[in-house]
C-alpha cells in the first residue's frame, strides 16, 4: 500500500427504518462521536455525517463523502437496516474506488465473517469497541503498511480471516469525551429529541459500557461491564448543561447495575445543583427505594424498565433473572416518587403461548407503567433466542441485506408472522385504549403542550386501528 498524508476520516450514521415517519426519538450518534474523538486525539481529521438526523438520501451522503476526500469511510451495521447500509456501501465503493470502507457496530460484532461476506463492497470489519482499533487501522493505511495485528479486525484481503486477536476493551476512563462539535448543526437545528419531551434539543451520555446479565434476546452480555468515575460523568453533564441543554438521557444498558456508582452520580448532580432533567434505564430488580429517592432529587423524570413479559415462565425462559413481583414493585416505586415509568415488552419468544400473551396484557393493565412499547421478538444473531429457534427448526427469515423477511420464531399457534403481529397489536390496542392510558397520555400531552407527541400518538393510533402495519 502506498504512503499517504491524507488524515481525513468520514463516519456515517445511517438512516433508520422509520425515516419517513414521526419517530419516538432521534439521538446523537454517540458511538461515532466517541470514535471521532479517538481519531482526533491520534491526529486525524474526522467528520460525522448524521444521515439519520437529517433524513438524508444516498445521493446527499455521497456528495458529502466525496467532498471530504477521505482516507477511510466507516459505518456501523445494525441488524434491522442491513439493506440500507449495504446499498450506501456499494455506492461509496463504486464512486470512490480508492477509499477503503470499514464496518463495525453491533451486527458486525456479532457476526463479523458473515458481515464481510454479505457486504462485498466493504474492505474491513472491526468487531467490538473501536476507539483503539480504528485509529490503528488508519495508521496502517497512512503508512502504507500491512493491515494486520489489529484487535478485532476482519480483512477481505486476508480472505476474511481475523487478525487472531480478540477485540480490544479500552479503559473507559481514558477515552476522550465524544466530539459533539462535529454534529453542531444537528444540535443547533434541534434535530435531537425524545417525543415525550417538548424542549429540544436533548443530549445523551454514557456512564458505563457493557452488561453483566445474560438475557436470551440480547448480545450485549458479551462485553465486559465497566463504569466511568462519577466525577467525570458529572463533568460531562455540566458541560452539556452549560451549552444550553437541560434534557439528558443516560443511555447505559442499565444505569443502576451498581447502586453505589449510580448513587454517586446522582449525589453529585444534587450537590452541584445542575438543574437538569434526566431519563435513565434500570432493571426492575436493582431499582431500590434509595435510588428512586435520589433520582427524583437529581431531576430524573422517567425511568425505563425492560419488563419483557407478564409471564414468569417466559421471563425464566429468557434468562431475564427478574420476577413479576419485582416488576410490579418497580412500577409502584416510580409512581410513589413521582417518576414516569416506561416499560418495554417482547412478544414471541420461544415458548410463548396465547395464554402467556394474555398474562402480559393483564399484568400491564394491572400495574400501569406510564408508557410502553411492545415488539415482536427479533432473534438477533448469535443470541440464545436465535440459537434455540435455529436448533428447533423454528427460526424463520434470515439476517441478510437481500432477505425478504427479518428473522422471527415460528410458534405452534403462530405459523405465520402476521399472527404474531396480530397478537401484539391486540395487546397494544387493549392497553392503549383503556381509560387509564387514554387519561395518562392526554395529561402528559396537555401538561407539556406537546404537539409533536399528539401527532405521534395520532400516527400510532392510525397504525393500530386502520393500517395493519407490521410491527418492527
Amino acid at each position: 500500500m502506498p504512503h499517504t498524508e491524507n488524515r481525513s476520516v468520514v463516519l456515517i450514521n445511517p438512516r433508520s427504518t422509520y425515516v419517513d415517519e414521526i419517530a419516538q426519538k432521534c439521538y446523537p450518534p454517540m458511538h461515532l462521536l466517541y470514535l471521532a474523538a479517538a481519531l482526533r486525539a491520534r491526529g486525524y481529521v474526522p467528520s460525522v455525517i448524521d444521515a439519520n438526523a437529517f433524513r438524508m438520501r444516498d445521493d446527499e451522503i455521497l456528495r458529502e463523502v466525496r467532498s471530504a476526500a477521505p482516507l477511510l469511510v466507516g459505518l456501523p451495521v445494525y441488524s434491522e437496516i442491513l439493506k440500507q447500509v449495504r446499498d450506501i456501501t456499494v455506492r461509496i465503493s463504486r464512486e470512490l474506488p480508492g477509499v477503503p470502507v470499514v464496518l463495525g457496530g453491533p451486527h458486525a460484532t456479532a457476526v463479523p465473517e458473515q458481515t464481510l461476506s454479505q457486504f462485498s463492497s466493504a474492505d474491513h470489519v472491526l468487531a467490538g469497541e473501536a476507539e483503539e482499533s480504528l485509529p490503528a487501522l488508519c495508521d496502517a493505511l497512512c503508512a502504507g503498511t500491512e493491515v494486520s495485528g489489529i484487535p478485532g479486525l476482519y480483512n477481505r484481503a486476508k480472505t476474511g480471516a481475523a487478525s487472531g486477536l480478540s477485540p480490544g476493551i479500552p479503559d473507559i476512563n481514558t477515552i476522550p469525551h465524544p466530539a459533539r462539535d462535529l454534529v453542531a448543526r444537528a444540535y443547533d437545528e434541534k434535530r435531537y429529541y425524545s417525543i415525550l419531551v417538548r424542549q429540544r434539543p436533548l443530549d445523551t451520555l454514557f456512564t458505563s459500557r457493557g452488561c453483566p446479565f445474560h438475557c436470551g434476546f440480547c448480545y450485549n452480555f458479551r462485553f465486559q461491564y465497566r463504569a466511568r468515575s462519577p466525577g467525570d460523568v458529572v463533568q460531562e453533564m455540566a458541560a452539556i448543561r452549560d451549552g444550553g441543554i437541560r434534557n439528558i438521557e443516560i443511555c447505559d444498558d442499565t444505569f443502576t447495575i451498581n447502586e453505589d456508582h449510580a448513587a454517586g452520580i446522582l449525589d453529585l448532580v444534587i450537590a452541584e445543583k445542575l438543574d437538569v432533567s434526566l431519563r435513565i434505564k434500570s432493571r426492575v430488580d436493582v431499582f431500590t427505594e434509595n435510588l428512586a429517592r435520589k433520582a427524583k432529587q437529581a431531576g430524573v423524570y422517567l425511568v425505563a424498565f425492560g419488563m419483557e413479559s407478564g409471564s414468569q415462565r417466559i421471563l425464566d425462559a429468557m434468562s431475564k433473572g427478574i420476577t413479576l413481583e419485582e416488576s410490579a414493585r418497580a412500577c409502584e416505586l416510580a409512581r410513589r416518587y413521582g417518576i414516569l415509568s416506561h416499560s418495554s415488552w417482547v412478544l414471541g419468544y420461544p415458548g410463548e403461548t396465547l395464554e402467556t400473551v394474555e398474562e402480559t396484557m393483564r399484568f400491564i393493565l394491572k400495574n400501569r407503567p406510564d408508557t410502553l412499547n411492545m415488539d415482536v421478538l427479533l432473534p438477533y444473531p448469535n443470541t440464545p433466542a436465535y440459537e434455540t429457534a435455529q436448533s428447533a427448526g423454528t427460526l424463520m427469515g434470515e439476517w441478510s441485506p437481500d432477505a425478504e423477511e427479518l428473522p422471527w420464531v415460528r410458534l405452534p399457534w403462530a405459523p405465520e408472522r402476521r399472527l404474531l403481529d396480530a397478537a401484539c397489536r391486540k395487546v397494544l390496542r387493549r392497553v392503549t385504549f383503556s381509560p387509564h392510558y387514554i387519561g395518562s397520555f392526554s395529561r402528559i400531552i396537555l401538561r407539556n403542550a406537546n404537539l409533536p407527541l399528539f401527532r405521534y400518538a395520532l400516527q400510532e393510533t392510525m397504525n393500530l386501528c386502520f393500517r395493519g402495519k407490521r410491527l418492527r
